[in-house]
């Protein structure tokens, strides 16, 4: 669900004439970007959105013999009416409200004939709840750092397309070859493997997902232009995005360190970005960038602390290597 809700009632006994709001004296609870003016009855909306909305009166009677028909409205669209063939009894409503253009003000009005009477058998005559439907699935965050490690390569396809990449993946070997694209199946909607073409003119295709670094060639330098996915406030709480978020915050940029990355892979050198899902190692001017997904990294060695690792100035180049 979203982050607003709004919970209101009516406690006090009396009647609600024809074409009048129905006023809640009480506010019994509050979130996020809604509020009630219990003078005038208006739930008022301040975020657009698509909003489920629920409420109940308690009559004792009314002057129209057919029953009791109470509407939620606004002048500016948007109606749910709930009814009853009755005039003594519960009334409920229920209905979905889609928000678009704000703010906007709805109240619950008597569209009957004639007065309607609180029970006076019960301590709540009315009450009434809106919640906000969050229509955001919410992000895996493993998946988004596939998606981080996609928007770089996309990049990089760009920046060294005529260098020849080394590709370290989980198991023991290291694919060498030069750029050919980010493969995309054609009933999916994001890229699975990144394609080369070998020294022999084959081909080699590796999923994404198990790429564990990249190195580009030498002679390659970081590009400044270089852009990174911000991740999404829907982006799902859990230990995949609590791994993925310490990695990137116990590794601010100039920190000196060395990544196991497999059963004898390891890089080492200067952090130059830290980003989530992805961080690159590089000397203070960017020389031989090497780029690491964070996912996949399975040891963090660092001489000393942290805070004491981050050399200034420091021109050491990034290194890998496999030891067999």
């Amino acid at each position: 669900m979203g982050n607003i809700a709004l919970q209101i009632e009516r406690t006090l006994s009396g009647n609600v004439a024809s074409g009048e709001s129905l006023i809640f004296e009480s506010m019994t609870h509050v979130t996020g970007n809604i509020s009630y003016d219990n003078a005038t009855g208006g739930i008022i909306f301040m975020e657009p959105g698509r909003y489920i909305v629920n409420w109940f009166i308690i009559m004792q009677s009314a002057d129209y013999a057919a029953g009791t028909v109470f509407t939620l409205s606004s002048p500016d669209g948007g109606t749910i009416t709930g009814n009853s063939n009755t005039k003594t009894g519960e009334v409920v409503g229920t209905g979905i409200l889609e928000v678009s253009t704000v703010p906007i003000t709805f109240t619950l009005q008597n569209a009957g004939a004639g007065n309607c009477y609180f029970s006076d058998d019960v301590p709540v005559k009315a009450l009434l709840v809106v919640t906000q439907d969050n229509l955001t699935e919410p992000v895996n965050a493993r998946c988004f750092a596939v998606d981080q490690m996609a928007h770089i390569l996309f990049q990089m396809l760009n920046a060294y397309s005529d260098t020849t990449w080394t590709v370290y993946t989980e198991s023991l070997y290291a694919y060498s070859g030069m750029p050919l694209e980010l493969y995309t199946a054609p009933n999916a909607d994001k890229p699975g493997l990144l394609r080369l073409i070998d020294a022999n003119n084959d081909y080699e295709a590796i999923p994404i997902e198990h790429i564990t670094a990249i190195y580009p060639g030498d002679g390659t330098i970081y590009d400044p232009d270089f852009t990174y996915l911000t991740p999404p406030d829907s982006i799902s709480r859990g230990c995949s995005h609590d791994f993925l978020a310490s990695v990137q915050s116990y590794l601010p940029v100039g920190t000196a360190v060395t990544f196991g990355l497999g059963p004898a892979i390891t890089a080492s050198g200067d952090v130059y970005r830290s980003e989530y899902g992805v961080i690159v190692l590089s000397d203070t001017d960017g020389n031989t960038p090497i780029f690491i997904p964070s996912a996949n990294i399975l040891r963090i060695f660092i001489v000393g602390n942290a805070e004491e690792s981050q050399p200034s100035g420091s021109t050491a180049r990034p290194r890998i290597k496999i030891t067999y």
